[in-house]
């Protein structure tokens, strides 16, 4: 298939040429041509009528260029940090990606190799979902095996007993019906993997009951605030859903800031941005940086992600995380260093500084997504 592909390749090269017109007026802008290309827009100067030869043609060109243009890019995007900006500032770009095209096909590339890694994450859904649905069957039997004992007639002394154990196994069955505890507890935490939310919340099947109870209360011994929004919202979707009595949610480090981090290019921009020269730098200069360096970081997320495939051990994954993190780290000491002629202690400073803005950003939004993801559970 390969070798039938090059040469196909190679034929449309050699053999298929464009049709060029006669007529040297630019069908696009009416500028006047003096060569193969419009010197005003760039238009091609060919037949508009094209065969397919000619259509193939455009296209392998395309990919080739493309190609040849992402490998050299792609080599100074990895090996010398700050060059890429560099060169698009000083408006040297035309034998390079453009830097939005380069960083959207990286991290798009990413995301789909990181869709595979964590497939068991919708498998998990669905387990959820199935969960939902096997309680309201098992609600259902119960039910009916409760109608069932209350239909027997007590004519034998093995009645009583038939009644007592079909009532027992309603009771095992029902998922409505069921002791409550005296209080509800919220908790979140910070662990290593990521952040944990987790309520447990089982003294209440309705808003009504919960309202009521709340009403009976002294002030003092009331849920005010965020916990009462938190509880009373919980209760609502566990009327809606059901199985909400005990929620828990992780919100995983590996998975949640490389999401995070495609949101928040601008804000890496916004960083340095504060912290250098107004008046020699634009922020759109910030920008073109934080997409090349958003790109390198990417990059190195991905050849982490298919390390981990064929490294299954958890230490030499987390190992693997902890060298690409040092790895960005140096590569924006260096790159800060380049762009903005500054010396290596002012970048490395600068470089921490940015870091902890961004680290603190991050956790904010990780906060703000595991919320998110709590009333979504």
């Amino acid at each position: 298939m390969l070798a039938a592909n090059l040469f196909l390749l190679i034929y449309i090269k050699l053999y298929v040429k464009p049709h060029l017109r006669k007529e040297k007026n630019c069908l696009n802008c009416g500028a006047e041509i003096t060569g193969r290309f419009c010197s005003n827009c760039g238009q091609e100067n060919i037949e508009t009528k094209e065969t397919i030869g000619h259509i193939l043609r455009h296209f392998f060109e395309d990919i080739t260029h493309f190609d040849s243009k992402f490998f050299t890019t792609l080599k100074y995007l990895l090996f010398r940090p700050g060059f890429l900006t560099m060169e698009y500032i000083s408006g040297r770009r035309a034998a390079y990606l453009n830097p939005i095209r380069m960083y959207v096909f990286i991290s798009a590339v990413y995301f789909l190799v990181s869709f595979f890694q964590n497939n068991h994450e919708e498998n998990l859904k669905d387990d959820i979902l199935y969960t939902h649905v096997l309680n309201k069957y098992r609600q259902h039997l119960a039910d009916s095996l409760r109608q069932h004992a209350n239909a027997i007639k007590l004519t034998t002394a093995n009645d009583s007993t038939r009644i007592h154990t079909i009532r027992d196994i309603a009771s095992s069955l029902d998922t409505v019906v069921t002791k409550k505890p005296q209080d509800e507890s919220v908790t979140a935490s910070i662990g290593e993997k990521g952040m944990k939310f987790k309520l447990q919340e089982d003294r209440y099947n309705s808003i009504q009951e919960y309202d009521s109870v709340q009403r009976t209360l002294p002030e003092s011994e009331k849920n005010k605030g965020f916990l009462n929004w938190l509880i009373r919202t919980n209760i609502h979707l566990k009327e809606k859903y059901g199985s909400r009595r005990q929620v828990v949610v992780e919100e995983n480090y590996q998975h949640s800031i490389p999401k995070l981090m495609f949101i928040m290019l601008p804000v890496f921009a916004l960083f340095i941005y504060w912290l250098h020269s107004k008046k020699k730098y634009y922020y759109v200069q910030h920008v073109i940086f934080s997409i090349h360096f958003h790109s390198f970081t990417f990059f190195l997320f991905l050849i982490v992600a298919l390390l981990k495939l064929i490294l299954p051990v958890s230490i030499s994954q987390d190992i693997l995380s902890l060298v690409s993190w040092i790895l960005a780290f140096v590569y924006l000491v260096i790159a800060l260093r380049i762009v903005y002629k500054q010396s290596v202690g002012l970048s490395f400073i600068k470089s921490i500084a940015i870091a902890l803005l961004y680290f603190i950003t991050l956790i904010i939004g990780l906060a703000l997504a595991a919320l998110i993801s709590f009333f979504t559970a």
